[in-house]
């Protein structure tokens, strides 16, 4: 190679070098990017410059007015600023979450108010007693000055009171009424049930909803009014009282079981059936006895058969009873079980004074039937 190729193969290679320290110095103050390798062949490759934080990265779209955008179809949530850190506890401070109200949550409807026009009312003197079912009457009443249509009264629960019958109790009642005219009252009966509670009134919660015409035009208006409460008056638990009489039976044998129920209270009811309820080592053929009719203060005597197991042992154990009746409307109701005792006992040990009497006084009749005869000799 010739001097002067070889001088100016040396004059490439210090430019190259110093082209190269040039960029790199440049790279390096701006702390923006960074240098690729060279390439054997030579030359200078331009730096890849690295996006900011601030700035969108490829494959990620340009963020929207609200703040958010889209990468890959998915949305992005904008980095907060370095001055306002994200709160600790997002859930704490969320508004957007609203649970229902403390009445809904207590079993009661939020309670708006009454229709002005259409109400609904329960009869005069109607009550329902404690523990039991009875029909009742409702009033529903136009106190507009307009006739209107469609009437829908639905009565709803709370637990206290139900509607139906006592074997399917339900949680609401509808009312249905094809017209009312202004200042009209229909009456409507409901069977209405109520848990065995102190006396007084509780509330069920009407909703009405019915159709008015407009005047002179054919235009017509839904209107609907509630739900709002409605007391209905509930009256002291009927009171029956359940005393055994006989309540003992045989260890592996079978014996009468004997009650006595009264009516304590002032009202007669009628068709009374006692039901008794019993659980190993008792069992009974025929847990079921006829009453009848009980005058207010009048007591009845049943019994029932009641037989023990062979494993039985010699113990006081419980039996319930449960009285079925007519009430003095004609409603079919029940009391709640009232639990009894029965004795389990070992009929080897003495025998009781009542079952020895009858051969006692036997005994006593052959005695002087004996006496007697002698004295005849």
């Amino acid at each position: 190679m010739t001097d002067a190729k070889r001088a100016s193969t040396r004059r490439r290679r210090r430019r190259t070098v110093v082209v190269t320290f040039v960029l790199a110095a440049v790279v390096f103050a701006s702390g923006t990017g960074s240098v690729t390798a060279l390439p054997d062949g030579g030359g200078v490759v331009a730096p890849q410059v690295s996006a900011p934080d601030n700035v969108t990265e490829r494959n990620e779209s340009t963020p929207t007015a609200d703040g958010e955008g889209t990468a890959n179809g998915a949305a992005v949530r904008p980095r907060p600023h370095p001055e306002s850190p994200a709160p600790a506890d997002t859930e704490a401070i969320d508004t957007s979450r609203t649970g229902p109200s403390t009445a809904e949550t207590a079993g009661f409807p939020v309670l708006q108010p009454a229709d002005d026009n259409v109400t609904v009312a329960v009869a005069e003197n109607e009550t329902v007693r404690a523990g039991e079912t009875t029909t009742m009457t409702f009033e529903v009443t136009n106190d507009g000055d307009e006739d209107v249509t469609d009437v829908v009264v639905t009565l709803q629960s709370t637990g206290m009171v139900t509607f139906g019958p006592p074997t399917a109790p339900q949680p609401s009642q509808s009312i249905s009424l094809e017209e009312l005219d202004d200042d009209e009252t229909e009456t409507v009966t409901i069977d209405v049930g109520s848990a065995s509670v102190e006396p007084g009134d509780y509330p069920v919660f009407a909703t009405v909803q019915y159709t008015l015409d407009e005047d002179d035009t054919d235009d017509e208006t839904v209107v609907t009014g509630g739900p709002s409460p409605v007391p209905i008056p509930v009256d002291d638990a009927r009171s029956f009282d359940i005393t055994p009489v006989r309540d003992q039976i045989p260890v592996d044998g079978s014996g009468v079981y004997t009650v006595r129920v009264t009516n304590d209270g002032s009202e007669t009811v009628t068709d009374v059936v006692a039901t008794l309820n019993v659980t190993p080592p008792l069992s009974s053929e025929s847990p079921t006895a006829y009453i009848g009719r009980l005058e207010g203060g009048e007591s009845e005597t049943v019994r029932f058969a009641l037989e023990s197991s062979t494993d039985a042992i010699e113990t006081t154990t419980g039996v319930a009873v449960t009285l079925s009746y007519d009430t003095e409307t004609g409603d079919r109701t029940s009391t709640d079980p009232v639990t009894t005792q029965v004795t389990i006992a070992d009929t080897d040990e003495p025998t009781d004074v009542d079952s020895v009497a009858p051969f006692a006084a036997v005994a006593v009749v052959f005695v002087l039937a004996a006496i007697w005869w002698f004295r005849r000799r």
